[in-house]
């Protein structure tokens, strides 16, 4: 079976200081173990760890962020239009 999935953290280019979502005891290791996954390519806008955000776990958080274009929003804008009003 095929799945159109993607591993959204390769797409966007970070350095590795902003890569890695667990540490060892100790912090000896990092290493990247968190992942995003999507199977539609063009709704990720954005994968990243948020460094500073204390979790209370040797894990750290993992932001995705997505878009979501609305079918009909923009005809629906333009419909609901009053006509423009000339005076001669």
């Amino acid at each position: 079976m095929t799945t159109d999935t993607i591993h959204g953290n390769s797409q966007f280019q970070k350095p590795t200081s902003l890569r890695w979502t667990w540490e060892s005891p100790g912090g000896e290791y990092h290493n990247e173990i968190d992942h995003i996954i999507v199977n539609r390519r063009f709704c990720l806008t954005d994968v990243g760890v948020l460094p500073k955000f204390y979790t209370g776990s040797d894990h750290r958080l993992l932001r995705a962020r997505f878009f979501f274009p609305r079918k009909g929003e923009k005809a629906a804008k333009y419909k609901e239009r009053s006509p423009k009003l000339t005076i001669n």
